[in-house]
């Protein structure tokens, strides 16, 4: 029952309302009698013809305006019609049929008038609606394209790391058979939750740090245990909460590719989660060499991360990239929470 007057809005009611009273002064001082007599008479008649054009445009969206407005008239002039008759009678004790003609006359303009305000408001608000249809649908094929982007970077950035990891296995299998054997249960653990969430829109936070966890002990096989690594997750955080996939990976790699392995003496590698201020943040910092000239290479996947963050969340979610002074990086993330 209440969406059926979704369209009774404070504006042509106002209106409406407006409109009674001025009528109902103007009959008040040629006919006499009181003005809240008239009021009452005026407002009868105005609020009738505005509940019928109300109800028949949300119960018949399929007439046309022009038979609304005449089946409403039609409705609204005879209920009017007889309000007035009752409240001359309450008034008078009589019934006085002889001012039915004038009236019609007066209050057929009024329901015109009414009409007239309803239709208009509601092709306004149609407009209105179908302009925010299209937009929604315009940033959803954004976000889709920014997603298919992304993902043709992931295809183009795991073969590579793929084969790395293969030639890697290839040559601890004559030197050290163990580390081969741990290294390749890592990147089957690592292709198997990559091809789980390939086709996904949203991951939870505890299938990501399972994939982050066995790239990341790849990486520290690959570079002989130069390479520290933790992720942390604080307890305000729910390992179930949704994310987008492939946000973090690219800062990950960053860290490694950039940061740790350059350096002679290694370093740490940490990701953390945290709620602040109902965002979802997401750290990750190294102790590396910090940003340089060959870091520059690191820029396109960060601005595709940072511009998938931002029509993902319609502009509140963040990407920070800043330099520690004691050398290292920090990439930080900001998500609005569910």
């Amino acid at each position: 029952m209440i969406q059926s007057y979704r369209y009774l809005e404070p504006v042509p009611v106002m209106l409406v309302v407006a409109v009674g009273f001025i009528i109902a002064y103007f009959t008040e001082t040629f006919l006499g009698g009181g003005y809240l007599f008239h009021l009452l008479i005026s407002l009868g008649y105005g609020g009738t013809f505005l509940f019928f054009n109300i109800t028949f445009l949300n119960q018949f969206p399929d007439w046309s305006p022009r038979r609304s407005v005449v089946l409403a008239t039609v409705l609204g002039v005879t209920i009017g019609t007889l309000n007035m008759l009752i409240w001359i009678y309450i008034k008078r004790g009589v019934w006085r049929f002889e001012l039915v003609t004038p009236f019609l006359i007066a209050t057929t303009a009024i329901a015109f008038f009414v009409a007239y305000l309803i239709i208009n408001r509601q092709r306004a608000m149609t407009a209105e609606s179908e302009l925010k249809d299209i937009q929604i649908r315009q940033t959803e094929q954004e976000k889709a394209l920014i997603n298919s982007q992304l993902r043709n970077l992931q295809g183009q950035m795991e073969p590579h790391f793929l084969f790395n990891t293969l030639a890697n296995i290839q040559i601890l299998i004559d030197t050290d058979k163990d580390k081969a054997k741990k290294l390749l249960t890592r990147i089957t653990d690592l292709l198997r939750a990559s091809l789980k969430q390939q086709r996904k829109d949203k991951i939870t936070i505890a299938e990501e740090v399972k994939l982050l966890d066995s790239y990341l002990a790849i990486q520290q096989i690959r570079l002989s245990e130069r390479m520290e690594y933790s992720i942390v997750l604080d307890d305000n955080v729910s390992p179930q909460a949704l994310i987008p996939p492939f946000l973090i990976q690219p800062a990950v790699e960053n860290a490694v590719v950039h940061g740790i392995e350059p350096s002679v003496k290694g370093g740490h590698i940490q990701i953390k989660f945290c709620i602040v201020e109902h965002q979802l943040m997401i750290e990750i910092s190294d102790n590396g060499i910090g940003f340089n000239d060959a870091s520059k290479g690191n820029g396109l996947s960060m601005k595709n991360v940072k511009e998938r963050l931002s029509a993902l969340f319609d502009g509140r979610g963040k990407l920070d990239l800043i330099t520690q002074e004691g050398g290292g990086f920090i990439t930080r993330m900001a998500i609005p929470c569910a």
